[in-house]
């Protein structure tokens, strides 16, 4: 990725001829050209405090996500963007992206059944991410109750603490805050084990009630 970037950027600019480590191609070209000056915006995702610093060097936007966390880990990330915008101070100042699980509901109780949605699915998550499970024609074996239970790095309180679940006075809340730490957009992660139903439902309830917080950004 690292050294593709720039070579996307040489593509967008004209002829170009790429000799790298990685990937070598013979001069070509981008057609149609951009229109956009100078060229569209490329978003990175960062973590780790090298890869934010690389997104900046090369003017590139971020977008980080905070997973299952609470929003200390929200905190931290943006504290190493900002570290990595000084450390380049001669680049103007890309812009950062939060991705964020969210759930907007419609009571107290929805927003606990939400939690605990949330809650199986980074259990399945985490046990992709492991690769410790068979997986039989691109399914993993499922997980029983007993083993989502017994996995205390998760949990459905710790998605109520991590994760943007709420009513809407409690989204919009938490998404002033992140505003507030200096976050230019907020990604909507709708993907989770809910059911068709109730993730449309949740969004509506976000087009409808929480964006028109943010109606004058």
């Amino acid at each position: 990725m690292r050294e593709l970037i720039p070579a996307i950027k040489g593509l967008w600019e004209g002829d170009y001829a790429h000799d790298g480590e990685f990937w070598q191609f013979p001069t070509t070209t981008s057609a149609p050209m951009p229109v956009q000056k100078p060229h569209p915006p490329i978003w990175v995702a960062a973590r780790d405090p090298n890869s934010h610093e690389f997104a900046v060097a090369n003017g590139c936007n971020v977008q980080v996500t905070p997973l299952h966390l609470p929003d200390e880990e929200v905190v931290s990330l943006m504290e190493r963007f900002n570290a990595a915008c000084e450390k380049h101070s001669d680049i103007p100042r890309p812009k950062i992206m939060l991705l964020r699980h969210t759930y907007v509901a419609d009571s107290e109780a929805d927003a606990q059944r939400g939690a605990e949605e949330m809650n199986r699915f980074y259990n399945y998550f985490g046990a992709w991410f492991k690769n410790e499970r068979p997986v039989s024609q691109g399914l993993i074996q499922p997980l029983t109750d007993d083993e989502i239970a017994a996995n205390t790095y998760y949990g459905a309180d710790k998605m109520g603490q991590g994760c943007v679940i709420g009513e809407a006075p409690e989204v919009i809340s938490r998404l002033k805050a992140y505003e507030d730490l200096g976050y230019d957009e907020f990604a909507f992660w709708i993907d989770t084990g809910m059911t068709f139903e109730r993730k449309k439902a949740s969004l509506q309830r976000f087009i409808a009630e929480v964006m028109p917080a943010f109606e004058d950004k």
